[in-house]
């Protein structure tokens, strides 16, 4: 019974890894991911965030138009209101972002969004400090990925 399950396992392993290598192959990452970050209840594209966007993602499709990139955009939020409340902010928050872009010559074909409100809360950056007020401040998020398809 044990061989028969550890069979089992090492062909799901097997199946898994090609999974992910084949994934893989299609698309690489072409830039680091970027996160920004917003005050309680906002969803506008700030200054700040207007800058960066235009120095990091507009330069990048401008410089490298021969690549075909796929940006994607998730939205989040701290814990404060109602999840109802929360999800429809996430929503504001990334299609702001996409708005921008969209304003900026990149296309909707070009990106993927998704928003998740407070159901995914941050966990990597606020190691470090327990405070509630940095916890949600983390929190407070859109996350930028772009990928290069091959």
């Amino acid at each position: 019974m044990l061989k028969n399950f550890s069979v089992i396992l090492l062909i799901c392993s097997f199946t898994l890894t090609n999974l992910v290598a084949q994934t893989a192959s299609k698309t690489e990452l072409a830039a680091p991911i970027y996160t920004l970050y917003y005050p309680t209840n906002q969803w506008e594209v700030s200054a700040t965030n207007a800058s960066f966007l235009d120095n990091n993602i507009i330069d990048k499709f401008e410089t490298e138009k021969s690549s075909k990139f796929i940006i994607y955009l998730e939205g989040y939020t701290d814990d404060v209101g109602t999840e109802i409340n929360n999800l429809e902010l996430s929503k504001k928050r990334v299609q702001a972002i996409a708005d921008y872009l969209i304003s900026k010559g990149i296309t909707t074909d070009q990106m993927q969004i998704s928003y998740f409100g407070e159901t995914k809360p941050e966990k990597r950056k606020i190691a470090i400090s327990k405070k509630l007020k940095d916890i949600r401040y983390a929190n407070r998020r859109v996350v930028i990925r772009i990928e290069k398809v091959l």
